[in-house]
């Protein structure tokens, strides 16, 4: 991005945030502050990616490459990060709260500071014996959005060992139980009322929201944080990076052509629901979709997203048009509205990731990314602790310091905009 103004608002911003979490003490503080202004935000958990000091080091690490930090902050908080699990040990390797999250920000900073290589075969000898000791079950109709998806799931963790340059024998081994899996469950369902082994029964829905409402006999969920596109994504990542089991290609076909199925359309294009229902019978219901979500997590932005990194893997031109055609209509769809909040996960800035994204094939997504730098820089209080917080609802602002719904997330998406390289955090996101 060459606009001069926004390249220097964007550093201005990102300083403060560096200032405000250079060290253990004011990371905490803010997270204190943070949980006392919500009821919602996640936990403070130092080993975490997206709201710990995990990734609290990558900010530190992206801004040193940029010239705006240093390496020791970066590394000074990886350590802490690390440390913390001998007394919060790790209890699932998901890749957003778990060893895979916690491994991802290690091997980024290893680049930078090999010091930490010995830490880093560890970590990965242990994410591998995480994952083999508890292989993922498989049973239809008992299945949560935990077991799969990008967050928490087989997905995520996929993903970040598809990742893993020249992965020891364990390792090499989780990886293909994971990808098994995840092609199980994309696999002909064999229990009478289930469309699809991916299917969520009421008994299994999160314990949030309005799922029982919305989906009174079970749904089949269409976002990428939780549903079957971030499956698709890991799928067709792992088999880019070599990891490459009997029936993937088969498995990640099939899933991204459901996918597509499921779309509504309008002026702009293709839209996606946040789930497909199913009635008493097991057979799935027009969802319809009068409204698209502007969000990573949920809606067309990052259905259109997997369908990119799917398409890149499998080098299928007309699935990768498909993806930017879908991209540039919500886009389109987009207009004037903008989210509420200025985060990644259901904000600006994981517009602007996703723009990113898709700049290399879209002239769409090009002309408008300047346009949505300078929105999310006018976001940006600087009398507020870290100069972005939160917005679950208006007026109840949260300063958060996390990746993934806090200032550091937002620091981090600005750095990516103006940039040169593609940061390695996005496989997070996208699955790659």
């Amino acid at each position: 991005m060459a606009d001069d103004d926004l390249v220097s608002r964007a550093r201005t911003a990102v300083r403060q945030v560096l200032r405000e979490t250079a060290t253990t003490a004011q990371v905490e503080d803010l997270a204190l502050r943070a949980a006392e202004q919500s009821d919602t935000t996640g936990a403070w958990y130092p080993p975490s990616l997206t709201h710990g000091q995990a990734g609290t080091a990558l900010l530190h690490l992206y801004a040193a490459r940029a010239g705006l930090g240093d390496l020791d902050t970066a590394s000074g908080h990886i350590r802490e990060a690390v440390l913390s699990t001998q007394t919060e040990p790790l209890q699932h390797h998901g890749l957003f709260a778990g060893t895979s999250g916690l491994l991802l920000a290690l091997a980024d900073v290893t680049r930078d500071e090999p010091r930490f290589r010995p830490s880093l075969d560890r970590l990965t000898d242990q994410l591998a014996e995480q994952v083999l000791a508890a292989p993922p079950h498989r049973t239809e109709r008992a299945v949560s959005d935990l077991d799969y998806d990008l967050v928490t799931g087989a997905a995520g963790t996929l993903a970040q060992l598809s990742s893993v340059p020249e992965p020891s024998e364990r390792a090499a081994e989780a990886a293909a139980v994971l990808a098994d899996y995840l092609i199980w469950l994309a696999g002909p369902a064999e229990t009478a009322g289930t469309p699809h082994r991916w299917l969520i029964t009421p008994p299994y829905y999160p314990p949030v929201g309005d799922y029982l409402a919305k989906y009174p006999h079970g749904y089949l969920n269409l976002g990428l944080s939780h549903g079957v596109p971030g499956i698709a994504a890991a799928l067709a990542a792992a088999w880019a990076a070599g990891n490459r089991r009997p029936g993937q290609l088969e498995a990640v076909t099939a899933l991204s052509g459901w996918i597509r199925a499921q779309a509504d359309t309008d002026a702009h294009g293709p839209l996606w629901s946040d789930g497909t229902p199913v009635d008493e019978h097991g057979h799935e219901v027009s969802a319809g979709c009068v409204h698209d979500r502007i969000a990573w997590c949920y809606g067309t932005f990052g259905v259109a997203g997997a369908l990119l990194t799917v398409a890149e893997a499998t080098l299928d031109d007309e699935l990768r048009a498909e993806a930017v055609g879908a991209f540039e209509g919500a886009l389109a769809r987009l207009g004037d509205l903008r989210p509420l909040s200025p985060t990644l996960c259901h904000g600006l800035a994981g517009l602007v990731m996703l723009t990113l994204e898709f700049a290399p094939w879209s002239a769409a997504a090009r002309e408008r990314l300047p346009e949505l730098v300078g929105d999310l820089l006018d976001r940006h209080e600087p009398d507020r602790p870290l100069g972005f917080a939160d917005l679950e609802e208006p007026g109840k602002p949260v300063d958060d310091p996390g990746l993934l719904t806090g200032a550091a997330g937002v620091a981090l998406a600005l750095l990516a905009a103006t940039g040169d390289r593609r940061p390695d955090w996005f496989r997070a996101f996208l699955g790659r």
